[in-house]
């Protein structure tokens, strides 16, 4: 358990506003405007203690003790996850008085909270006659503590890792800077802040990190890397060489986009996510090409739309994967790769959705840009199934779902694809994106 604490003051001291004669106090809370000569004067409160332990993926506590000349009736905490995190409000436990003693218990789950995350929290107290004090904000990171954690500071690059020597981490932040080089190249910007990367040694070691997809998804594919925040990498570094350096590209690609995008509400469908993180990674691993090419040969092919979202059928993923890259080099082909960023500024823009973008740079949506994508490979153009198909297909799905609870997905093929016919799938959002590959 990890336990952050502060010696006793005065949140008098640290926290009323500057008075006339100029004297100097603490900056307040993010977000939080600075007193002013119409608010109350601030409470004079004495904090003994102000602490926040962790138990990796488990749990969370804050604890306050404080005093005050006047009765406390109300404290509030506040605390905030990374540098994009929203301010989260958490009412503690505590019996008003002049003394009080508050504490907060968060239950934590798998994946809910980034490692290397830094974590703000600081109180609110009001005492009885209406005064206020805030206590200065403190922050702790937010790692495993079964692991004995080093780190490789830059301005640009900051590596976690444990039980190797310090080169092991300076190739990891050599890798990370020639692949934002080229990153940066391909989409047209680099990252405005220091990117975190978190190396485990292992997938056992990594898991807890990551988001619970079931005993049955986890043991079928090993996660390799996972862009697990805005600027957070996790690795199973015990990947080695050339197969680390395509991991960390393939995340860093998923980093550069989503802050080249700026906006956080603007997010790429998954085929382009991870279709250009796999093209950027390098050409297709023989088994992954192998899988590309039965679907072009049995015409098994996926919809653009359906790729939208991943299949949550573990085996269907190392597919839609490698068909996702195949769609982006299509595209960068067809225009070079000057057309494909002027696609993802496009996007960036926010004036309208991916769809549109396509459509205005590239001339397609996603139904033709598939029927495009089928030319290149040789395949006659896919059908539209009728009205008749899909009723079938609906009274099949219903009856399996009532039967033995196995959704009955469409035909791959069909343009309109999962978004069209409500298949259950495996939406993979910005905090639990995923370079997934078979467990060997």
């Amino acid at each position: 358990m990890i336990t952050c604490h502060r010696a006793p003051l005065l949140a008098a001291a640290v926290l009323a506003a500057v008075a006339a004669g100029g004297a100097a106090h603490a900056q307040p809370a993010p977000g939080v405007a600075p007193a002013t000569d119409a608010q109350p004067t601030a409470a004079a409160v004495a904090v003994a203690q102000d602490a926040a332990e962790y138990r990796f993926a488990e749990s969370m506590t804050f604890r306050l003790a404080a005093s005050a000349d006047v009765p406390i009736e109300d404290v509030v905490l506040r605390y905030v996850i990374g540098a994009d995190g929203i301010r989260n409000r958490r009412i503690p436990s505590f019996t008003p008085g002049p003394r009080v003693e508050a504490v907060h218990d968060e239950t934590l789950v798998r994946g809910q909270i980034p490692p290397a995350s830094e974590i703000r929290w600081w109180w609110t107290v009001t005492t009885a006659d209406g005064r206020v004090a805030e206590t200065e904000p403190r922050s702790f990171v937010y790692l495993d503590q079964a692991f004995d954690w080093q780190s490789l500071d830059a301005p640009d690059v900051r590596v976690w890792w444990y039980d190797a020597d310090r080169s092991f981490a300076e190739e990891i932040q050599a890798r990370t800077r020639e692949a934002l080089d080229k990153l940066g190249d391909l989409i047209g910007s680099l990252p405005d802040r220091r990117i975190e990367i978190v190396a485990y040694q292992s997938q056992e070691d990594l898991r807890p990190a990551l988001v619970d997809r079931g005993g049955t998804y986890e043991t079928r594919l090993a996660t390799l890397g996972a862009r697990v925040a805005t600027d957070i990498l996790v690795l199973d570094a015990g990947t080695r060489g050339q197969d680390l350096y395509e991991v960390l590209t393939h995340e860093l690609s998923h980093v550069v986009l989503n802050l080249h995008f700026d906006e956080e509400y603007i997010d790429a469908p998954l085929w382009l996510d991870e279709g250009l993180a796999m093209y950027v990674e390098g050409p297709l691993a023989p088994d992954e090409q192998a899988e590309l090419d039965q679907a072009i040969e049995s015409d098994t092919l996926m919809s653009v739309r359906s790729l939208t979202s991943f299949p949550g059928d573990a085996s269907l993923v190392p597919l839609a994967y490698a068909e996702s890259r195949d769609i982006v080099a299509f595209l960068i082909a067809s225009g070079g790769e000057s057309k494909f960023r002027r696609f993802l500024d496009a996007i960036g823009d926010g004036a309208s959705g991916p769809e549109q973008a396509l459509e205005d740079v590239y001339g397609y949506d996603q139904l033709t840009l598939y029927q495009a994508y089928r030319a290149h490979h040789g395949l006659s153009e896919a059908a539209t199934p009728s009205p008749d198909e899909i009723a079938a297909w609906q009274a099949e799905r219903m009856q399996r779902t009532e039967g033995d609870g196995a959704e009955a997905p469409p035909p791959l093929g069909w343009p309109c694809g999962s978004a069209g016919l409500a298949v259950v799938g495996v939406a993979l959002a910005a905090a639990s994106r995923r370079r997934a590959a078979p467990v060997r």
